[in-house]
């Protein structure tokens, strides 16, 4: 990839942020990694070609939540929901956000390179 598109990892869980980035970067990927909602709020903004790993369930914020806040703010960064656990209400909630998509932990390295994919369509169409 010339000009490699961003991927943002939000989850609490330090081993599957270390995991996406490790599988993400072999493909040629940049990847920025946050433990946290507030994390990435609190990140340098870019304006870069990107689309978002977010988890459902993140301790004080939830995924949900991050990315309600996110598009009331007007940031339209395509999400791709991830989850091992999630209460029916929660999976209900991320399925009707307008994600690109849910998945669900573990998931295949196919389906996380397509929603990736799919979302960095989605972005070129904003």
């Amino acid at each position: 990839m010339s000009n490699p598109a961003l991927i943002e990892v939000v989850d609490d869980d330090p081993d599957i942020r270390r995991m996406l980035q490790l599988v993400l970067e072999a493909r040629g990927f940049k990847v920025r990694i946050h433990d946290g909602a507030h994390a990435y709020l609190a990140a340098e903004p870019v304006t870069e070609r990107r689309v978002m790993l977010l988890d459902v369930r993140m301790p004080k914020m939830t995924g949900v939540e991050l990315q309600a806040q996110m598009v009331k703010a007007g940031n339209r960064i395509p999400v791709i929901f991830m989850s091992g656990e999630s209460l029916p209400h929660e999976t209900l909630a991320a399925q009707q956000s307008n994600a690109v998509t849910f998945l669900w932990k573990p998931f295949r390295t196919e389906a996380l390179l397509n929603a990736v994919t799919h979302g960095l369509t989605l972005y070129d169409q904003l």
